[in-house]
């Protein structure tokens, strides 16, 4: 009668776990459906901080209202960095500095950035989309 029990029990856990892999299942393929629908919908931007004037005759000719206005054929203000995203400058580490833990930091979030950067494209070529 004891053996009954056990077994009855493990065919009940049996059964609830295939009923939770099915569940993750459906959910894991709706997901990876809203991603190859429309990757656009999961567009992220990361950025880092910047010098945005290193002269200060510089700056102040950037803060003069009549620079930008008055010119019919400009689309962009000074806030629009449209114009500045064609090259972005690359972390330079000096060699001459040991490594400190927050390089080792913004090691780590690069690389999950590119992670996240790439997964998409990586999942969709694997589903063959």
């Amino acid at each position: 009668m004891k053996m009954w029990h056990e077994a009855r029990k493990q065919e009940k856990k049996i059964r609830g776990m295939l009923v939770d892999y099915r569940k993750r299942a459906e959910r894991r393929q709706d997901f990876y459906e809203r991603i190859k629908a429309d990757p656009t919908q999961f567009l992220q931007v990361h950025g880092r901080k910047g010098k945005i004037h290193l002269d200060a005759s510089v700056a102040a000719a950037a803060e003069n209202p009549a620079i930008m206005q008055g010119q019919k054929d400009n689309l962009i203000d000074r806030f629009d960095v449209r114009a500045h995203l064609d090259y972005i400058a690359p972390v330079v580490s000096k060699p001459d500095q040991p490594a400190t833990a927050e390089d080792d930091v913004l090691d780590m979030e690069e690389r999950s950035m590119n992670y996240e950067r790439y997964r998409v494209l990586a999942q969709n070529e694997f589903l063959g989309g």
